[in-house]
């Protein structure tokens, strides 16, 4: 484990925060750290950037992280896990705090002068944390008080998946199982790279807490999964 210190924290909401590290980390979209508050336990976070981690306060840690102001001190091990695989002709589908490791990617994506589509769809407009981040999107909300009124699953039924090279997906296990079988209903579900979040311990394969049923680890056989993992 090292220590890096929080340069700076956006608070895009009570509930959501970016915490910004003082140096970036030989990183690549899709992966995740275990991260330590001292005298608190160690979690893993994707990664919003090379240097930011994107943090929704759903437990004590998490909380104590999005009360952060800057200064902190935090204690970091890895980047660890597979990570996304670049595409030239890409589309991102992601939903709620989802969208953290898709920004990412999709800055990453730029760099390599892909062409880049983005669905992105939460309940509300509260859970929106960077709509306006993307050229090519369609943003949705449940509720309507942000971009159009449905869900990402309603975006994409108008979608010709053949355009893309890869599709990427990142959010809700509700809402990935939804994208799951239309992707697999309209033969596509082969171009699908999928991350998903456990519960970790050891975030390198040695404890078992997050074997999924098929009895891939999801700290080291993912995060990022193909669609066909996943079926």
């Amino acid at each position: 484990m090292f220590t890096l210190r929080i340069r700076k924290v956006v608070h895009h909401s009570g509930r959501v925060a970016t915490l910004y590290f003082s140096s970036p980390l030989n990183s690549y979209p899709g992966q995740f750290i275990m991260l330590n508050v001292f005298d608190m336990e160690e979690i893993p976070l994707s990664l919003s950037s090379s240097s930011s981690v994107t943090v929704k306060a759903v437990g004590e840690t998490t909380r104590k992280l999005v009360e952060f102001s800057g200064g902190e001190l935090v204690g970091i091990r890895g980047p660890f896990g597979r990570p996304f695989t670049p595409s030239k002709k890409a589309l991102i589908v992601a939903g709620g705090i989802g969208i953290a490791p898709m920004l990412y990617l999709y800055e990453y994506l730029r760099t390599c002068d892909a062409k880049i589509r983005v669905i992105y769809g939460g309940k509300t407009a509260e859970d929106m944390i960077f709509p306006d981040r993307f050229d090519d999107s369609v943003i949705l909300t449940e509720d309507g008080s942000l971009g159009e009124k449905g869900t990402v699953t309603d975006a994409l039924a108008g979608e010709d998946f053949e355009r893309y090279e890869r599709i990427y997906v990142c959010g809700p296990e509700g809402m990935i199982d939804a994208v799951v079988k239309i992707l697999d209903e309209n033969n596509s579900l082969h171009k699908a790279e999928i991350s998903l979040e456990r519960y970790m311990k050891c975030g390198i394969g040695v404890c078992g807490s997050c074997v999924l049923e098929n009895g891939l680890r999801v700290c080291a056989d993912g995060p990022v999964f193909s669609g066909r993992d996943l079926k």
